[in-house]
């Protein structure tokens, strides 16, 4: 059987990969690392997903502040991270008798960083993949193990390819691990490099309002509504007939042969709407 100390905080993706090993009868979880329980909006603390599926499980549960001292868990075989945020130190990355192995949601070196499926939604890449390394001390820059590609396909968003990577790098996960013991995988060094994926800020999600009487426009807009929602979402500049200008934030469109539609749309300080139904009381130009 093999022993592993999993690293995961990324919302119910990192969850996905988490329950795979641990219903997998060949791997045994001797830890679980991840991020301590954070205040929320109105000051209560709230778990991790990757949290809360430990405790269910009665998994032995890290939840770390600080990761420079090591706490009393059994020597794994393998780390393995998935969403999980932070640089792990050498400490860590020396633990395992036999590799640290991270999964990123790309295929490296392309789209290394830490929002790959947003950016390859936005440059409409049509391929997109997860990758195996082997965790050095520098994000997205270890030895190469493994890579399984999919394609991206046009109706995408990042949630249903958040959900379908992570699910395809489970089962990878799983059927590498066991090839890496047995010496029948080495990892190589990476070679080129690829765009890279960097934070994403409110920023990016704005569209000037003059664009959205453009059809030609509408496949733009379409990137950005599947790559941005739910954050940092998609908005722009609106123009009551009295009074300064508000933010909107834009959920759907429809474009039909000469005209882009928006459709749901929220103002700010107000429920979502349809944009047919405020239209008459606000401008898309000043």
């Amino acid at each position: 059987m093999i022993s592993v100390v999993f690293f995961g905080s990324f919302q119910q993706y990192s969850v996905q990969i988490l329950k795979k090993l641990h219903e997998h009868p060949g791997f045994q979880i001797v830890g679980v690392v991840t991020t301590p329980p954070r205040k929320g909006d109105r000051g209560v603390l709230t778990t991790t997903a990757v949290h809360q599926y430990a405790k269910d499980n009665n998994l032995p549960l890290f939840p770390l502040e600080d990761l420079n001292t090591i706490p009393n868990i059994e020597r794994p075989d393998f780390i393995v991270v998935a969403g999980y945020g932070q640089m792990i130190n050498d400490k860590w990355l020396n633990l395992p008798k036999v590799m640290p192995i991270n999964f990123h949601p790309s295929l490296l070196p392309q789209y290394a960083g830490r929002f790959p499926i947003e950016w390859a939604i936005l440059n409409g890449e049509e391929t997109i993949g997860v990758t195996l390394i082997k965790m050095s001390a520098k994000f997205d820059k270890g030895d190469l193990i493994t890579q399984v590609s999919q394609p991206l396909l046009p109706t995408d968003t990042k949630e249903s390819l958040y959900t379908s990577l992570y699910d395809l790098g489970g089962d990878l996960i799983i059927s590498t691990l066991p090839e890496i013991v047995s010496g029948n995988i080495a990892p190589l060094p990476q070679s080129g490099t690829g765009f890279y994926a960097r934070q994403l800020t409110k920023d990016d999600g704005y569209i000037d309002s003059k664009k959205l009487s453009d059809p030609e426009f509408a496949p733009i807009l379409d990137k950005k509504i599947r790559a941005l929602l739910p954050w940092p979402g998609v908005w722009t500049f609106v123009f009551p007939k009295n009074g300064p200008k508000l933010t909107m934030k834009i959920f759907s469109f429809t474009k039909n042969n000469s005209t882009l539609e928006l459709e749901k749309v929220q103002i700010e300080g107000k429920k979502s709407t349809f944009w047919s139904e405020i239209s008459s009381h606000y401008s898309l130009s000043k």
